[in-house]
């Protein structure tokens, strides 16, 4: 049967955990993430990271080859796609693959399309096709902050009935950061699960343009983490 799906191109994201060490003398006074996780001082430390697991069958593929035969360590999976069940029939048969959740919403493509997993009752997450908005600013424009929440919940809800404990939280196209009720809601799922969240690197110049606000709130959730104790920044709901 001929698969009516296109190749999608996947996204393979290095995440620096590490400044050089002469930047980090002069700029940075606590230990780096690297540190963190055990590394010794002035490592450099990179992480290649492939979202979009999920999508199609294509894009199942690449991740599955980029584990085994590249250079890729760390995948994350996009909950409401069609392929979810492949790819984490995969992971059941490679327990050591450290997966994530790629949280969806958006569904940019023109013809191949998937909805929210709260249903089309949550109106502010659908386009009049019935499937997710095709870009952020719709996704912001439209949706309110309890129904991105209701449907990233769903999406870890769907993981775990499928026997998927995911290692961490990212989130597709930057959604949830282009909008500071969302970013907040995220941090409350990561803080409240305990799951390890994806933040963005570097200038974040673009995120701080969809978000309106310059890039400030991104930097202060980074100088006070999540925890179990102390929560998450926001005002709403510690």
């Amino acid at each position: 049967m001929n698969r009516p799906l296109p190749v999608f191109p996947f996204l393979l994201a290095a995440w620096l955990l590490l400044l050089p060490a002469t930047l980090r003398a002069q700029a940075q006074t606590e230990p780096t993430y690297a540190e963190k996780l055990g590394w010794p001082e002035g490592s450099r430390v990179v992480i290649m990271h492939i979202d979009d697991a999920g999508m199609s069958y294509d894009s199942n593929l690449g991740a599955i080859q980029a584990l085994e035969k590249g250079v890729a360590t760390s995948v994350s999976v996009m909950m409401p796609c069609p392929w979810v069940p492949g790819f984490v029939g995969y992971l059941k048969e490679h327990p050591g693959v450290d997966a994530g959740l790629h949280l969806t919403l958006t569904s940019e493509w023109k013809d191949y399309r998937w909805g929210p997993l709260t249903g089309t009752a949550a109106k502010g997450l659908v386009d009049p096709e019935g499937a997710l908005w095709r870009d952020v600013a719709g996704v912001v424009q439209h949706a309110t902050p309890d129904e991105v929440e209701a449907e990233i919940r769903a999406q870890l809800a769907r993981a775990r009935g499928m026997g998927f404990t995911p290692t961490h939280l990212d989130s597709h196209m930057g959604t949830l950061f282009a909008n500071p009720a969302f970013l907040e809601r995220y941090l409350k799922l990561g803080t409240e699960t305990g799951i390890p969240v994806m933040f963005p690197g570097g200038h974040n110049t673009l995120i701080a343009q969809q978000m309106g606000s310059g890039n400030e709130q991104l930097q202060q959730a980074r100088r006070q983490p999540c925890t179990r104790d102390t929560g998450c920044p926001g005002p709403s709901w510690r």
